[in-house]
């Protein structure tokens, strides 16, 4: 029997239901002050909550697919995860690097920092900054984590790569930096020497707060999410921070919807990012009933059919992508993707066997992650 599917869950409702019949009959029985019967009253209860606990987790498994089957729930006890590799397209090195003319201008040369938050010290390494969006109209915070050194006065000098975050739904820019461990994955790295320094620019992506706008610009009133997260953030990042010019220089990281929203941002703004990393991402945006901001068959969604994209005018960019044949949010539309990729696009993909949707599996795989970025991307190279 699957763990997901209308069969296993019934049966835990049935189960539940008749547990809690069991309760009525029983409890009559134990009443009293005995201390036996004060046992089997908390017995009887904690088996009660238990299969309400269990019932509610298996609602959610069904709509989420935290764990895909059973061999994923053993797997996460016990490890022996199932892995697989698979490259398409062209190289990584070669898409990063190819020149498309960027006019992204260099940041500060000198200095630490510009301007710091409210309540910040020089030494702080995680700022939360106000932002407007002179383009998108668009008010939100953004979270920036500066790599070890900034501020040292040997360093006045240096510029770094920058990684633009993506957080999944529910979620918010601080995901990456408290629940991923975004920072700690980043310094290991550097000290590995598997990857140099960068700056990570964490913005919000739900305007307002608990929608899922999937990052795209909408209609009429609706906002200007892709134009906020790709023109207004960069475009700030660069008049403020010691950022590196050039694309190859940008690149994106996302996680479940937010990696929907690295792979777009990465796509469909090739003069802004060369390289993107997309951890059980899809490639064509979900919304959710309530909130559609354009039809079907409209001419936004064509434009944001990343798999019609790669077919029709593959771009020059690196993704490194992890799914699962087993996660049913990420699979599909990753297959069709790697079916029709062509260089200058460049995949390199980790496909799990047997997983499912949740933070374990994509917190695992960063560290790999953060080491093919700076093995495979000049920019992002330790040195």
């Amino acid at each position: 029997m699957t763990l997901t599917g209308p069969y296993f869950l019934w049966i835990v409702v049935l189960l539940t239901v008749a547990a809690f019949a069991a309760a009525i009959v029983v409890l009559p029985h134990v009443s009293g002050f005995r201390p036996l019967a004060v046992g089997y009253r908390v017995l009887v209860l904690i088996v009660v909550n238990l299969m309400v606990l269990l019932t509610a987790a298996v609602i959610l498994n069904d709509k989420y697919i935290f764990y895909a089957d059973w061999t994923d729930v053993r797997g996460s006890l016990f490890g022996g995860r199932v892995t697989s590799t698979a490259h398409a397209g062209g190289a990584a090195a070669q898409a990063a690097n190819t020149h498309l003319g960027s006019s992204s201008a260099p940041g500060p040369s000198v200095g630490a920092l510009p301007s710091l938050p409210p309540g910040a010290g020089s030494g702080d390494r995680v700022l939360r900054f106000q932002l407007t969006g002179p383009v998108s109209g668009l008010r939100g915070f953004v979270l920036v984590t500066l790599p070890e050194g900034y501020t040292q006065p040997a360093n006045a000098t240096r510029r770094y790569p920058v990684l633009e975050t993506f957080p999944g739904v529910p979620g918010d820019p601080s995901q990456w930096i408290d629940t991923m461990n975004l920072g700690a994955v980043l310094d290991n790295a550097v000290a590995a020497r598997s990857a140099g320094p960068v700056i990570t620019v964490s913005p919000m992506t739900e305007f307002p707060p608990g929608v899922d706008t999937e990052c795209v610009n909408g209609t009429g009133n609706d906002p200007m999410v892709e134009t906020w997260l790709t023109q207004d953030v960069p475009d700030w990042a660069q008049r403020t921070f010691r950022v590196q010019p050039g694309r190859a220089s940008w690149a994106t990281l996302g996680l479940s919807a937010g990696g929907w929203c690295a792979a777009m941002a990465a796509m469909l703004h090739p003069d802004q990012y060369a390289t993107g990393i997309v951890m059980g991402g899809y490639f064509k945006p979900e919304f959710s009933a309530s909130y559609t901001p354009f039809g079907s068959h409209s001419r936004q969604a064509h434009r944001y059919d990343l798999v019609a994209l790669a077919r029709r005018a593959p771009p020059p960019v690196a993704l490194w992508l992890e799914t699962s044949h087993s996660d049913k949010i990420s699979y599909p539309s990753t297959a069709k993707l790697l079916k029709v990729t062509r260089a200058p696009l460049s995949i390199q993909a980790l496909v799990l066997t047997h997983a499912g949707h949740r933070l374990s599996i994509w917190s695992a795989e960063l560290p790999a992650a953060i080491s093919w970025l700076g093995k495979n991307i000049p920019a992002f190279a330790y040195r």
